[in-house]
């Protein structure tokens, strides 16, 4: 599974050494990161269950691990081309699914230093394609839209999925559009 792991800015290297580190820990010798085409965000292809990964993250954390330089780590569930077409088809074959007809949904779309789209306008053209009811306060399921260059991260989440050691018990807010 992938991984989107955040890190500081021209920490690339020690980032990489606390993930796989981690990893390794929680039993993924042959973890691989790699930079993207952002800085301060790495991909991470692991072995294992990214929910687990992230659960582990926190009790560690907890435990008094300090993330240092890997400090938000979100799994990804899909990936395509950075065109609204291609992500609203996803969206309607594959994700829309993942969300059960009595459970309700909100949308995420975070532009990685991508000028491409304005947020607004992808919500707009791709919460259609989900005919789920929307709850941005508490939905049951959160559609995060990770554009990052030509490449865009989907990830069908539920509150808590996403790993922050600057805000461990985060969430995942939702903007107040979808």
């Amino acid at each position: 599974m992938d991984l989107l792991v955040s890190y500081g800015w021209s920490r690339f290297g020690a980032a990489e050494h606390e993930i796989l580190e981690t990893l390794e820990r929680f039993g993924d010798a042959h973890a691989h990161v790699a930079r993207t085409n952002v800085q301060g965000i790495a991909l991470v292809h692991t072995a294992l269950d990214g929910r687990e990964v992230v659960r582990r993250c926190r009790e560690l954390f907890h435990q008094e691990f300090v993330f240092a330089y890997a400090t938000k780590w979100m799994p990804v569930d899909y990936w395509c081309a950075t065109d609204l077409e291609t992500m609203r088809e996803l969206l309607a074959t594959k994700v829309r699914d993942r969300i059960g007809a009595n459970e309700t949904w909100g949308l995420k779309v975070e532009k990685h230093r991508s000028h491409q789209y304005h947020a607004h306008d992808v919500v707009a053209f791709l919460a259609p394609a989900i005919d789920r009811k929307v709850n941005l306060d508490h939905p049951d399921k959160i559609v995060r839209v990770d554009i990052i260059g030509d490449r865009t991260a989907i990830s069908v989440l539920r509150p808590g999925e996403i790993f922050s050691a600057t805000a461990p018990e985060e969430l995942v807010p939702i903007e107040p559009h979808a």
